[in-house]
């Protein structure tokens, strides 16, 4: 009965696969906490990093002025969707406004007075979808049916800021690198700790030879503090009045004013 018992414990330290459990545990618990402050500071800092990645939009959403409705929108002033959008900007030094890409209504909203927004996605180049927010003006149009019929321009308007939508939150990839730094680090520990040899060595051997200190007791500690503080009022009083003497003899033969 015995003997299956300390089979059944053999097997359960083996099933764990922690090398030498039960030695070296303060250097062990200690060596741990220190390795959690620093993985939990490396997830820490791997999220605020990762705030300043820029996800990949899947539509931008246009504030638009000046807002010009051709004839060829609808009665009530809306641009239809699947509509083509034709994003003109600056490029380079020049003054002139091109063509910077194109893609689709997704929502168009007339506002009050002469500004409206505009929802767009579906662009015909990553180059496109990544610069979108440069934007100066955009132009809606509608491509001819016909073979060489020219495209029938609905709406223009310029862009007066522009706001992307991106295919996932930002907080998603924040949170993935944070719980992958633990992951790894979280595993690395275990390993460290527990599985790998030679740093486990380490840390019984250490353990071993922290506990042959002989740690200073508490009486000790006080009186050795007392001593000081008594010692370093008492020099200081001396230099003091030395001080105060020496001040007194250079005054008296005229070295030093009063």
């Amino acid at each position: 009965m015995l003997a299956d018992d300390a089979n059944c414990e053999g097997l359960a330290k083996m099933a764990l696969g922690i090398y030498k459990q039960g030695q070296g545990y303060w250097m062990r618990m200690m060596t741990a906490l220190f390795v959690g402050v620093m993985v939990l500071s490396g997830a820490g800092w791997g999220w605020k990093e990762t705030s300043a990645v820029r996800v990949p939009a899947r539509s931008w959403t246009f504030s638009l002025s000046d807002t010009q409705i051709s004839g060829g929108a609808s009665e009530d002033g809306r641009v239809g969707a699947n509509e083509t959008v034709v994003l003109m900007g600056y490029s380079g030094s020049s003054d002139e406004l091109v063509e910077i890409g194109r893609c689709v209504v997704e929502e168009f909203v007339p506002d009050r007075g002469n500004r409206s927004s505009l929802v767009v996605m579906g662009f015909d180049s990553e180059l496109t979808r990544d610069t979108a927010g440069d934007a100066e003006r955009v132009v809606v149009v509608r491509a001819g049916n016909a073979v060489g019929e020219l495209e029938q321009e609905l709406m223009s308007a310029d862009v007066r800021s522009a706001t992307s939508t991106p295919i996932y939150p930002v907080q998603y990839l924040q949170t993935g690198v944070a719980v992958g730094i633990m992951v790894v680090g979280a595993g690395f520990l275990f390993w460290y700790i527990g599985v790998a040899k030679r740093p486990v060595e380490f840390l019984i051997a250490t353990d071993g030879e922290m506990k042959k200190v002989n740690w200073t007791s508490y009486r000790e500690v006080k009186g050795s503090t007392i001593v000081v503080i008594v010692a370093t009022f008492l020099i200081a009083g001396i230099l003091y009045l030395v001080d105060m003497s020496f001040s007194f003899i250079f005054s008296a033969i005229g070295v030093l004013e009063r």
